[in-house]
């Protein structure tokens, strides 16, 4: 980048830090003029400041990479709450010892298979709660496909948006399901790339890129190993993924390893093998994996994003005030709703 650019990209990511710095965590909607803040979109804000084109084009990847969005769908208030809860860009961004460092080697679903294990048949596996029936103050039952559990309280791990796909008896308050209405969930998704070897290391690449141009937004090295085979991951998220994932197989397949091979050389298009995903075709995930709030939903449904009704606990990494969104905030969430129902008991 010309210094030019690189001083407006700093000045931007500054003003943008100081401004999420006034942002209370946890409580984003009692920040300093929350509901103006809440009123604008990203966008809005980066075209007020008078942001340069690479620093537009910047936070518009961060924005498809994190939230599944475009910066003109998204609250700024939002924006800043959830970087100033995870302490910066710096801690949010970095993969060398920030929040990127680390994935799980086979999926992060073994996180879950194995703490099933050691909880033997007290998991219930396919069996998702398609009503949820409760009564003041306590008393609560669920009923899946697989039969009805009962219980003196419940907590519910899911997404916001997927609250109003459970039938509740009676109906929640009419705040919590205009809250589950107005919580949308972004679109992400990723495409892997598996080589014989990581080929880019030896041309002296780390594997890392950032691109403005799609579909793919970001790349990561995410191979093994240095001895088992290369693999690339790349992240398709807001209007790149709604595009991306509407083409058939085979044309997402091209368009990503096109990117592939101008980020890293031909050698790219020798690829072993190849798969895409997207989130949204989770029917329990319901887009990307974390909520890309809209203006106007924070200050007017927020204080209610974790508050109990009745005997119904609200946990999941949207919750949550420190690390939102990430795995390290969806744990804290499920410890604050295990404070909560122990002290209700």
């Amino acid at each position: 980048l010309a210094p030019p650019a690189l001083l407006d990209l700093d000045r931007t990511m500054r003003q943008f830090e100081r401004l999420a710095g006034h942002v209370p965590v946890g409580a984003p909607w009692l920040a300093p003029r929350a509901r103006r803040l809440d009123a604008r979109t990203l966008e809005s804000w980066l075209r007020g400041i008078r942001a340069g084109r690479t620093a537009r084009d910047l936070f518009a990847l961060v924005a498809r990479a994190s939230w599944g969005c475009e910066p003109g769908e998204l609250s700024l208030l939002h924006a800043l709450h959830y970087v100033h809860a995870c302490g910066g860009f710096s801690p949010m961004l970095d993969t060398a010892a920030g929040a990127q460092r680390e994935h799980f080697v086979a999926g992060a679903h073994t996180l879950a298979e194995r703490l099933a294990a050691e909880l033997g048949d007290r998991v219930l596996l396919g069996a998702p709660a398609l009503r949820v029936e409760w009564r003041r103050p306590e008393g609560v039952t669920v009923h899946t496909p697989r039969g009805e559990l009962a219980a003196r309280r419940a907590v519910l791990a899911v997404p916001p948006a997927l609250r109003r796909t459970i039938g509740f008896a009676p109906a929640l308050p009419p705040r919590h399901q205009q809250l589950a209405q107005r919580w949308p969930q972004g679109v992400l998704g990723k495409v892997y790339a598996v080589y014989d070897r990581p080929f880019w290391r030896a041309g002296g690449l780390s594997g890392q890129a950032l691109v403005d141009v799609g579909p793919v937004s970001s790349t990561f090295d995410v191979t093994r190993d240095r001895y088992g085979p290369g693999i690339l991951l790349g992240f398709v998220g807001g209007d790149h993924a709604r595009a991306f994932f509407g083409l058939p197989p085979a044309e997402r397949r091209r368009a990503a390893l096109g990117l592939f091979r101008a980020l890293f050389g031909p050698r790219a298009d020798r690829v072993v093998a190849y798969t895409d995903h997207c989130w949204g075709a989770e029917p329990f995930c319901g887009g990307g994996p974390t909520a890309a709030v809209p203006p106007g939903a924070w200050t007017r449904y927020g204080p209610w994003l974790a508050s109990p009704v009745g005997p119904l606990h609200w946990a999941g990494a949207e919750t949550v005030g420190r690390w939102g969104g990430f795995m390290d905030g969806a744990v804290r969430s499920g410890e604050r709703a295990a404070v909560e129902v122990r002290a209700a008991l």
